[in-house]
């Protein structure tokens, strides 16, 4: 009879194991799924970032149309193009471009809003944002290579 009750013991102690071992895995289970701000990078914003640095500008530096990154480092050094045009001038309208062409945004459209800055630890460069800001989006960033200081480029798109 002794052994039989310790078997049964056992059997029970082994059972609550199992049981708290699942309670665990399902609270974390639910902790990640239900947070507040779910972040993502995704393909099609990378995707469109790195195209978008990769644009040329009409901003002429020694004969060569600057790409929008090389624009980028010019807006923070705050030069100017060859025409005399500011070259912050020049990325804001470039930016404001190519998002507008890119980027439908409305309650029509799978995007509500985007934002997309530039800056440095010091500094904000440029910063454009359009449309409705929920708490879902898909992101990427860039951080760009700059002897001076770290330049990074953030986009996100709100759905």
């Amino acid at each position: 009879m002794k052994i039989d009750n310790k078997r049964a013991q056992e059997e029970i102690v082994g059972f609550a194991m199992i049981v708290i071992i699942v309670s665990i895995i399902l609270i974390f289970f639910l902790v990640f799924s239900l947070s507040d701000e779910p972040v993502t990078n995704s393909y099609e914003t990378e995707s469109f970032l790195q195209a978008a640095l990769a644009y040329t500008s009409s901003c002429e530096d020694r004969n060569n149309f600057l790409p929008v990154q090389g624009l980028i480092v010019s807006c923070y050094n705050e030069a100017r193009c060859d025409d005399e045009k500011d070259a912050c001038v020049v990325l804001n309208e470039t930016l404001k471009g190519i998002l507008e062409e890119s980027w439908q945004v409305g309650s029509d459209f799978p995007a509500k809003g985007y934002n997309l800055e530039v800056f440095t630890s010091e500094e904000q460069i440029l910063s454009i944002e359009k449309g409705n800001i929920p708490g879902n989006y898909k992101g990427a960033q860039q951080v760009l290579p700059y002897s001076g200081a770290q330049i990074s480029v953030l986009f996100n798109v709100y759905s």
